[in-house]
């Protein structure tokens, strides 16, 4: 993935667990802690200027305290991001966030939604976001999905059922978006990342 800048860290571990502490900082996170941390941020002492935020099961009902400043932010950890990871996996996590891991949400109707650059990339980077964001969500595919299931057949995916279904480019504060041809964004087409003829 390129970066408009270098992705800071913030990983919220139990203080007695000093492996995984040190573990996080090795792998690159910005602060590492628990509930000094904790205490910091709400006090003021530890401005919250960071991108992401990780943090270990066991943490979780102590960053209630701070989940009026982290959650507008964007910051709180969340299952659904793989933002909480077991001790054993926080410094995999750490270094996946700082490389540029792209965060994407889905909504009830199955959009699935991400910022894949800034207006300041060239075509390159954009296009290099797009083929990992794109890649990475090929591989999270679940097993049974999409539009072509038959009425009276057992649920889970049919051998006609399309995963992607439309695909739009759209600047955050612009008006419109652009339809793009989903044969240049599947990873299973000859034409992924190409130009397709006419």
């Amino acid at each position: 993935m390129v970066q408009a800048k270098k992705v800071s860290v913030v990983v919220f571990a139990s203080d007695e667990e000093a492996n995984t502490i040190t573990a996080a900082k090795e792998a690159g996170a910005t602060v590492v802690g628990g509930a000094s941390v904790i205490q910091a941020i709400a006090s003021g002492e530890i401005a919250v200027d960071f991108d992401r935020a990780l943090a270990t099961p066991d943490m979780m009902s102590s960053l209630s305290k701070i989940a009026r400043i982290l959650g507008p932010r964007g910051l709180m950890p969340n299952a659904k991001l793989n933002t909480i990871q077991p001790p054993e996996k926080i410094a995999e996590a750490v270094k996946a966030q700082t490389a540029g891991m792209v965060q994407y949400r889905t909504d009830k109707n199955g959009n699935m939604l991400a910022g894949i650059g800034k207006g300041s990339f060239g075509k390159e980077s954009l296009s290099e976001n797009i083929r990992s964001f794109m890649s990475e969500i090929q591989t999270v595919k679940p097993e049974s999905f999409g539009k072509g299931k038959k009425k009276g057949k057992k649920s889970g995916s049919s051998k006609n059922a399309k995963f992607y279904l439309k695909a739009f480019l759209t600047s955050t504060q612009g008006k419109g978006s652009v339809n793009i041809d989903l044969r240049t964004l599947d990873p299973t087409s000859s034409y992924f990342m190409s130009v397709p003829p006419e």
